[in-house]
């Protein structure tokens, strides 16, 4: 392949500078060519010697043709510039006018007797030729009326006798344009023995053929290489460069597409012919910036691109003095982005990015092309069209760019895939995990330092042993039949989990192992890599964690059940009223505290607590809360006393632990209907009776977090029955699940004392329902504790 057989740098820069210029001397040789002194019409005559055209020479019948206005008219205007145009001229029906007809006449004298031919190029719009007099050939059909004027696309040759009696040629042409933006003869005929012109047009055939194939195989070429590699997205865009050159080699210069569809559509080939220059354009562009993207950046890329899609279509819809403009127009952009181009190339070859200095050869060549054909399609010189010999060259030259680029990007991915070896060795080394690499068929072709300590066995005394002997025999089986469905089946694992099983040392001791596997393809092979840790040490360490799991488990169950043996239970004796409750701590054991029990003076004494925090500790600490309490018991004292000689107890240990609480306590007189409170920091309880609900706010500070707290008694009495709500801050401090919303002491308030009838169980429990509902789940966020008491009703 070329690619492999890459030259020195030095000499494809030698290369392709004497393959530029003698391109260049071949274009200034044939230039001189054209330019050879051949004589020019004067006054409609153009006087020859017989001996030019015989000696192989094809004359242009360039310079003063007669011209008069219509179809047969015999009053001349005056002569007229060959090749050009008659709105050029100083005739005031033609100046400024592009549509119209008209008819040009030439005389040719000094012929010898001989077969001649006339070759016809571009004459706009359609024309008649008369040779001394008599039609020879009709091309479309020209007509006075714009309507019935058939436009039609060629280079026809007419070819004719010269007797020796009269040596005199009389060319007459009749032309119609009521289409194109200029009328008149565009491009030169040209006059010649039908010899001559038939081997020029033979040779200029097989030339235009010759460009067709050359372009189609590298665009072929291009195509495949990109579908073999889809990494160069150049030598797509080069293979449509290749496919629009061929396809204007079928619509331009020669039309050769009249040849293989005589019906196709003139107006559509031209549309087609001047269109593909904006298709190419485009891609030419995609083709430069997929060459050197870091030098033609996305933004100036679409400044170009935009415009030119933009014209594209409007192209289609313009003609006669509207799509002159538009192509005129267009002269300036393309003048602009071959500068843009140039550009891009010097920056490039400062850069010294790969294939600079070939692409920029080429494009000089492509330049020169392109100027010429642009020119000459605005009649600016009358050149024939060589941008597909010039684009040949540059296909030529694209096709060695991208050999160097590709060869470029092998030693690139060479050095990438040594330096990632390198790397991978050197990681695998410092591991302390085993790496290991098998083929599909277990076959072990990798085996790092981590994989010798862990295992034992040297890389010499493993390597190329299937993978079966690191595992104890009882489990290779197994291990096979794994392998085995995870290759095929159909719905694998993108990242497989990691595998516990036994692994099996070079002295043939067992131990814990946790593999993670991975495969790929390398062509048509499939590997797998396998990272293997020995978690023998982790192993022991769970056996030990889930021991003492357990056993933490153990003791809170043991400390749930005695928690719950503190509290007061409504079922456990007959009680004197009606009460029930709801506890629900977060965890086993929760940290808020609750008692009912009656003094010695005959009250009822309730109290509820609530300790910071949540868990162990909380629940540590109402332990701690419930014993001091306890100590209290006998005390006949009112509530505030109470929390003033819990505070006292309680303070050395609670600030030596930073912790803090609030308590509540109600004292309630069955005899009398009198009750007492006294509040610590806790949130306000409630009362509701028949008539009123008394909200108990607090009357001191949260305990633990000062000596000498005072805490004040309110009474109150109560004729009629009523129903005291006893409760901890987890009653209301609820959020919704989006944490943006809080259900609230007010709501639960309002709740409370909508259901002031309602069974005080069906209070707790639809209250419950009612915070699982807001929360959107039953995962509470803190301990609750919900106490109902009817009192005065009787048990």
């Amino acid at each position: 392949m070329v690619v492999m057989l890459r030259p020195p740098k030095r000499t494809i820069q030698i290369f392709v500078t004497i393959a530029f210029f003698c391109f260049v001397s071949f274009l200034a040789t044939d230039c001189k060519r054209s330019v050879e002194s051949f004589p020019k019409a004067k006054d409609g005559i153009l006087s020859i010697s017989g001996n030019i055209l015989e000696s192989g020479s094809i004359l242009p019948l360039e310079g003063e043709w007669e011209i008069s206005e219509g179809f047969g008219s015999k009053q001349k205007l005056g002569t007229i510039q060959v090749p050009g145009f008659w709105e050029t001229s100083e005739f005031p029906n033609f100046k400024g006018n592009a549509f119209g007809t008209a008819t040009y006449k030439l005389k040719v004298t000094g012929l010898t007797p001989g077969e001649y031919a006339i070759k016809f190029h571009e004459i706009h719009n359609a024309y008649r030729v008369y040779i001394d007099g008599k039609l020879a050939l009709e091309f479309g059909k020209p007509s006075s009326d714009p309507k019935e004027e058939v436009r039609k696309i060629g280079k026809p040759i007419i070819h004719f006798p010269i007797g020796e009696k009269d040596t005199t040629l009389e060319i007459t042409l009749e032309i119609s344009n009521w289409f194109e933006g200029v009328g008149g003869i565009r491009r030169t005929p040209e006059l010649g023995m039908f010899s001559t012109i038939a081997a020029a047009d033979k040779t200029r055939r097989n030339l235009d053929f010759l460009t067709f194939g050359a372009l189609l195989f590298f665009g072929f070429s291009s195509f495949f290489f990109y579908l073999l590699t889809k990494e160069e997205s150049s030598s797509l865009y080069l293979s449509s460069v290749c496919a629009i050159l061929a396809l204007r080699i079928l619509f331009t210069e020669e039309h050769y597409i009249f040849e293989i569809f005589p019906n196709f559509p003139p107006i559509l080939e031209f549309r087609i012919d001047l269109g593909s220059l904006f298709v190419l354009a485009a891609v030419f562009l995609s083709y430069i910036r997929s060459l050197f993207p870091n030098e033609f950046k996305t933004l100036a890329f679409r400044v170009f691109l935009v415009p030119n899609w933009i014209a594209f279509g409007i192209f289609w819809f313009l003609q006669g003095d509207p799509l002159e403009l538009l192509v005129e127009a267009y002269l300036y952009y393309m003048i602009a982005l071959i500068l843009v181009v140039f550009v891009v190339m010097i920056r490039a070859i400062l850069h010294k990015r790969t294939g600079s200095f070939v692409f920029l050869a080429s494009c000089l060549l492509l330049l020169i092309g392109a100027l010429n054909d642009t020119l000459s399609r605005l009649g600016l010189i009358p050149t024939p069209f060589i941008v597909p010999y010039t684009f040949l060259l540059f296909i030529a030259f694209q096709s060695l760019l991208i050999s160097i680029r590709y060869r470029s990007l092998l030693k690139f991915t060479d050095i990438l895939n040594q330096e990632l070896q390198i790397k991978f060795r050197a990681i695998s080394a410092s591991v302390q995990e085993a790496i290991l690499v098998s083929d599909i068929s277990g076959k072990i072709l990798f085996w790092n330092e981590g994989a010798v300590k862990i295992f034992g066995w040297k890389g010499e005394e493993i390597l190329d042993s299937p993978l079966e002997k690191i595992l104890p025999e009882r489990n290779r089986n197994k291990h096979r039949n794994g392998v085995r469905r995870y290759f095929t089946s159909k719905r694998r694992r993108k990242t497989p989990k990691p595998i516990e099983m036994i692994g099996l040392r070079k002295d043939d001791t067992e131990f814990s192992l946790e593999l993670s596997l991975t495969d790929w393809m390398v062509e048509k092979d499939h590997y797998i890599g396998i990272i293997i840790r020995d978690v023998t040490q982790r192993k022991n360490l769970e056996f030990q964690r889930d021991n003492a799991l357990n056993l933490l488990q153990s003791d809170l169950h043991t400390a749930e059940k005695l928690q719950k043996s503190m509290f007061p239970n409504p079922h456990s004796k007959d009680w004197p009223f009606l009460w029930t409750v709801k506890y629900l701590p977060m965890g086993p054991i929760g940290g808020d505290l609750y008692d009912i029990r009656k003094t010695g003076n005959g009250y009822w004494r309730f109290f509820i607590a609530d300790a910071t925090g949540h868990g162990t500790q909380a629940a540590l600490l109402t332990m701690a809360i419930k014993a001091d309490y306890d100590a209290l018991k006998e005390s006949e004292s009112e509530p505030g006393i109470i929390l003033e000689q819990l505070n006292e107890r309680i303070l050395p240990m609670f600030k030596t632990l930073n912790s803090l609480f609030t308590a509540f306590v109600l004292d309630w007189d069955p005899k009398t209907g009198n009750v007492q409170y006294a509040s610590g920091g806790h949130p306000e309880q409630v009362i509701l009776s028949k008539n009123s609900k008394i909200s108990l706010p607090k009357t001191g500070p949260i305990l633990g977090l000062k000596t000498a707290a005072k805490f004040n008694t309110k009474s109150f009495h109560f004729e009629d029955p009523f129903r005291l709500f006893l409760f901890s801050d987890g009653a209301f401090e609820v959020f919704d699940k989006s944490l943006m919303q809080l259900y609230g002491e007010e709501r639960f308030h309002s709740y409370l004392q909508e259901n002031l009838y309602t069974p005080i169980q069906e209070i707790l429990d639809s209250h419950l329902q009612s915070l699982y509902r807001f929360r959107q789940s039953q995962d509470l966020t803190d301990d609750l504790t919900l106490l109902a008491v009817s009192l005065g009703e009787g048990a």
